[in-house]
């Protein structure tokens, strides 16, 4: 570079500014880029966090409606049996086993929403 006339010098550190701004460029596409990917990250886990508080909240209010439904069949069952009662209490129990099936749907649900979500946070967009 020392043993060149003043217009290569010249053209060389423009080349060389060019070159560096090039860089300054590339470098702010990745931290946009990175930043982009964050807030969708954030945004996910909110999701997340949203989903898995429903989730709960049913699997609660199904936990407790099948708790219900066993008291039921328990005091039923300690009656006098008749007729009435026997297809009453074998409709609570067929109740309580679409209760535990329609629980058990949801939290397979939960689950594949969750590795879904997850699948998505591990690719890159």
């Amino acid at each position: 570079m020392f043993n060149r006339s003043k217009k290569e010098t010249r053209d060389a550190l423009a080349a060389l500014g060019r070159e560096i701004e090039q860089l300054r460029a590339d470098i702010q596409q990745q931290i946009d880029l990175v930043a982009r990917e964050r807030q969708s990250a954030l945004e996910y886990a909110e999701r997340l966090t949203m989903i898995e508080g429903k989730v709960s909240g049913m699997g609660a209010e199904l936990s407790r409606q099948l708790h219900e439904l066993g008291n039921d069949i328990e005091s039923l069952s300690q009656r006098p049996e008749d007729a009435l009662t026997a297809e009453s209490l074998t409709l609570l129990r067929n109740s309580q086993v679409r209760l535990a099936n329609e629980q058990a749907r949801y939290e397979i649900a939960f689950r594949q929403d969750l590795a879904a979500l997850a699948e998505q946070l591990r690719r890159p967009h």
